[in-house]
């Protein structure tokens, strides 16, 4: 794998990952912790690229110690590692504590006639804000679907328990006319913005103090639709337990601006919401690869 290279894929073989769904019908996450701490030295070893990625964020964005940058990049690892305990733990039906941050934000975008666009993002734990989070109507998702087939099975199996629809992305792009006919429809279109995907065009901004690339398509779909946009963040703060952040990014009006610009504008607005909570919660950026340019 390259430097810039992103697999998309949850690690572990497919009987580890049904073994842990099965464990976490009997025992909380924390039971397996231990083996975390061991399970992240082999991947900080070996996964090159990650290592190279998450050290250039903490020493070079962050601006932290050669000593305290490995320090945190273990702690990063680890935090990921409990992340994906929690995910799989959700696939075993366990139940997880949240607390809302902007819930009259929320209600009052989610309960409108338009349809809403949730811009997501690779920091904290996304994937689980959907299956726990009730939308008042349909809510689709547009979707990578070359995980494993144990993650992509649990993944179905719990947005139809929640109500989601899946939006497959598919290389050859038609998958934005179900972008545009859900936000037609009046429902809520969530799509990840901070990963490129199938060569889609990227736009250059900066993030802590550098540029890197993100996909322009989301940004200038959301425009062009002229719906709210809102990002949720999915924080973890402890065993079972989280903060769910919501941040209005656009009430879907703009005036005196060109379409480039207006996405321009929405992309910077969607960057200083992540770095808001980068800086409240510093160890859960997961872009295990170089994201910047």
């Amino acid at each position: 794998m390259s430097d810039k290279a992103w697999s998309g894929r949850t690690g572990g073989t497919r009987r580890m990952q049904r073994s842990l769904i099965r464990i976490f019908r009997h025992f909380p996450p924390w039971v397996v912790y231990p083996i975390v701490w061991i399970w992240v030295c082999f991947y900080i070893l070996f996964a090159h690229a990650g290592r190279r990625g998450i050290w250039h964020y903490w020493h070079h964005r962050l601006g932290y110690g050669c000593w305290s940058s490995v320090v945190n990049l273990y702690l990063n690892y680890l935090e990921f590692g409990k992340v994906i305990m929690d995910r799989f733990a959700a696939y075993a039906g366990r139940h997880i504590t949240i607390r809302v941050e902007g819930q009259e934000v929320l209600d009052r975008v989610m309960n409108g006639n338009s349809g809403v666009i949730v811009l997501s993002t690779h920091i904290g734990n996304q994937e689980l804000a959907g299956y726990s989070f009730h939308a008042p109507k349909p809510m689709y998702v547009l979707s990578y679907l070359g995980d494993t087939e144990t993650v992509n099975d649990n993944r179905r199996r719990k947005f139809e328990e929640m109500h989601l629809h899946i939006i497959p992305m598919k290389p050859d792009g038609s998958h934005v006319l179900d972008m545009h006919n859900a936000l037609s429809d009046g429902n809520i279109l969530s799509v990840h913005a901070d990963r490129l995907f199938y060569g889609s065009k990227a736009v250059y901004a900066p993030i802590l103090g550098q540029e890197a690339a993100y996909p322009e398509g989301p940004f200038r779909i959301a425009v062009a639709e002229a719906v709210p946009v809102v990002s949720l963040f999915m924080m973890r703060e402890g065993a079972d337990t989280y903060t769910l952040y919501v941040r209005q990014l656009s009430d879907g009006n703009w005036e005196g601006e060109t379409q480039r610009e207006q996405a321009r504008t929405l992309l910077q607005r969607y960057i200083a919401a992540n770095e808001e909570m980068l800086r409240k919660y510093p160890r859960q950026w997961f872009h295990f690869y170089e994201f910047w340019k």
